[in-house]
């Protein structure tokens, strides 16, 4: 895949190298575009549809359980607004000289 996408792609540098994190990014974008391209000509359109749909209506099913499931333990740390104890400090204060 590398060379395919160095040479046919023209991606012979990063753009983005001032992190590793931008990099990677940008990498991670190109290798997912080559994959998505490869996908569309290993597997026909309508198949390739019929795929999606039952992957999202897996998801359509499991996403409700995983819902309950994190709010338990979301539930398990939470703490009610009204029994925090709200510390504000306000940053405009008045100073009273006295001469």
């Amino acid at each position: 895949p590398y060379g395919v996408i160095k040479r046919q792609w023209d991606f012979y540098y990063i753009m983005t190298k001032k992190t590793i994190k931008h990099a990677s990014a940008d990498v991670g974008l190109i290798f997912t575009a080559y994959n998505l391209r490869r996908i569309f000509n290993l597997i026909d359109q309508n198949l390739l549809k019929q795929y999606l749909k039952v992957l999202a209506l897996h998801f359509g099913f499991l996403t409700p359980i995983f819902n309950a499931f994190y709010g338990l333990l979301y539930f398990k740390n939470y703490q009610p607004t009204f029994l925090r104890k709200n510390f504000n400090c306000s940053l405009n204060h008045i100073y009273l000289l006295t001469d």
